[in-house]
């Protein structure tokens, strides 16, 4: 079975009782329909040999009250299988989408992931409804030309005639069908990944004034959304118009058959207008294009929500991690991105309670190798560890507990900035959070806020240097062993720069420490440098050893800033720092 006929029968379990109550009507509705004709034409038969009709009449409104009975509860079931299908489906996929975590965010983008958990779930959802009708329709359909064929042979052989050239005529639709509504779900998502992009960047376009271009820019999914909707209804069209052929001669057909049959005595007159009932539940399948249409419509979705889950990733270990004080060791990490290398045969170890800073020019991979070493991202070739485990053979929820981030650009998640500091499985220690938010020094803006730290999160109004320092504070707050900050000062002044630094060494001073950086005075403070370039390790040694080499001083602009301790031999000179000192990558 296909991975995307297994997530719809996934998503069919998934609504629980409603699809066994569905199921149920299923086969009580089909039955109450097929009794119908019987009863009214015993009825009839009833009144033309001049016998009492009222049993028969009788009977055949029962029967007509638990055909509107079913009809009344699929409705209702429908609804709510549907709504619990993709429920389930939506939890389904943002759990895997967290799963993926950064490494989500290079296969998919924002607004491609909104339009999968939004749109396509809802289409894939329906194939509880869809399924259900379908048999629904293909028990009446069979039942009335098995009736056809008990009331007259020569029915039942001139409708299954009828029946395979429809078939023949309409075999292309569904793959037809499919493939326009996996391209328009693909054109949607593309018009919606450009729309919020382009909310992400509102101010850069208001005060560049390039409002028509940007709304043309993300418009232009438009022509292939149009076509490929246009193509939905060409195809419906055509499949409808096909059968409108063909449907009128069949019924003509059988009808002219039937009225033979009963000139000559073959059938009675309640059999004539039996043949009449079963003729059009025989016919009602291939009628129905738009449920066809709409299983189309569930498989394309299901085929996007499948693209999401079966997503590779390296998946979480089982093995517990085992107590340590944060020793971090790096063998032979390479990441690629894109097909591009972007770390090459990373070696170094990071001794525990250590600060090391990872310094070096835009494409030297500080970056990537932050988010490989804290376990974000898996590497695509060596082995991180973390006193002595390998990161990949943790179980994930112990890895996120001994592994703390501040980003460049913290997110804060929470109803109020309490809970957005404290946004861990593990809530903090008491105590732990005012003694983060001193040592970042957030703790006189915060206590500035309407509510203090209940001030909730979407009326927050701060600097970027501001949501940093919080950020930082969420990182130090946690029992973390190692933490990893990930140009997480870049926008506080250097002075504040300066103080925030000291007071999270002494914060942290026993914590193992991996800093991205860019400025001198953080790479100063730190106990070791890794000097990074373009995606390999030139050295790991103190900033100011390092400072002897001009391509280093170099990365800080160091005649700018105002750094001066730099000697004047570089450091591959013979008065430069030993190999005991420096570990150097060629």
């Amino acid at each position: 079975m296909r991975y995307t006929d297994r997530l719809l029968a996934q998503t069919v379990r998934a609504a629980g009782g409603h699809s066994a109550g569905l199921l149920a009507v299923a086969a009580l509705d089909p039955l109450a329909r097929l009794v119908l004709p019987a009863a009214l034409a015993a009825a009839v038969d009833a009144v033309v040999t001049g016998r009492t009709a009222w049993r028969q009449v009788l009977s055949a409104c029962a029967v007509l009250a638990v055909s509107t009975a079913c009809e009344a509860a699929r409705e209702t079931l429908q609804t709510t299988a549907e709504a619990r299908g993709a429920r389930a489906l939506r939890r389904r996929l943002l759990h895997r989408v967290w799963d993926l975590g950064v490494t989500a965010q290079a296969r998919f983008d924002t607004g491609d992931v909104l339009s999968r958990v939004m749109e396509s779930t809802a289409g894939a959802a329906a194939v509880t409804p869809v399924l259900v009708s379908t048999m629904s329709l293909l028990g009446t359909s069979v039942g009335g030309l098995v009736a056809l064929f008990l009331i007259d042979v020569g029915l039942g052989l001139f409708f299954l005639a009828g029946v395979l050239l429809t078939w023949w005529l309409l075999r292309w639709f569904v793959p037809l069908a499919g493939r326009v509504t996996l391209e328009y779900q693909e054109a949607q998502s593309d018009l919606s990944s450009r729309f919020v992009g382009a909310l992400t960047g509102l101010r850069t376009i208001r005060a560049s004034g390039t409002a028509d271009r940007e709304t043309a820019r993300i418009l232009t999914p438009l022509s292939r959304l149009t076509a490929a909707g246009r193509g939905f209804w060409a195809a419906q069209r055509g499949a409808a118009w096909r059968i409108g052929l063909i449907m009128p001669v069949m019924q003509l057909g059988v009808l002219a058959l039937a009225g033979h049959s009963l000139l000559h005595g073959r059938i009675s007159h309640g059999e004539m207008l039996a043949a009449a009932g079963y003729l059009a539940l025989a016919t009602g399948l291939m009628k129905q294009t738009a449920v066809f249409a709409r299983l189309a419509r569930a498989r394309a979705g299901a085929d996007r929500v499948g693209a999401v889950l079966r997503a590779g990733t390296a998946a979480g270990g089982r093995r517990p991690l085992t107590p340590g004080p944060g020793r971090l060791e790096l063998r032979g990490v390479a990441l690629c991105a894109k097909g591009r290398p972007v770390l090459r045969g990373i070696d170094f170890t990071v001794p525990a309670g250590t600060e090391v800073a990872l310094v070096g020019p835009p494409d030297s991979g500080a970056s990537a190798l932050a988010r490989v070493a804290g376990g974000l991202v898996p590497a695509d070739q060596g082995t991180v560890l973390l006193d002595d485990v390998p990161l990949h053979e943790v179980r994930p929820g112990e890895l996120r507990d001994a592994i703390a981030y501040a980003f460049e650009r913290p997110l804060l998640v929470g109803e109020t900035l309490r809970d957005a500091l404290t946004y861990t499985d593990r809530p903090p220690a008491a105590g732990r959070l005012a003694a983060s938010l001193r040592a970042v020094h957030a703790e006189e803006f915060t206590a500035r806020l309407p509510r203090g730290l209940e001030t909730p999160v979407r009326r927050l109004r701060l600097s970027g240097g501001e949501f940093q320092r919080l950020g930082l504070a969420r990182a130090a707050c946690r029992d973390a062993r190692l933490v990893i900050l990930d140009d997480a000062l870049s926008s506080v002044d250097t002075v504040t720069e300066a103080r925030v630094g000291t007071a999270l060494g002494r914060l942290l001073a026993d914590r193992t420490r991996l800093v991205v950086t860019h400025r001198a005075a953080t790479a100063a403070r730190a106990d070791l440098v890794a000097w990074l370039d373009a995606g390999t390790l030139r050295a790991l040694a103190p900033h100011a050893v390092l400072l002897r080499d001009p391509a280093y001083r170099a990365i800080f602009r160091c005649g700018e800033e105002g750094d001066t301790a730099s000697p004047s031999k570089p450091a591959h000179s013979s008065d430069g720092p030993t190999a005991a000192t420096v570990r150097t990558r060629t």
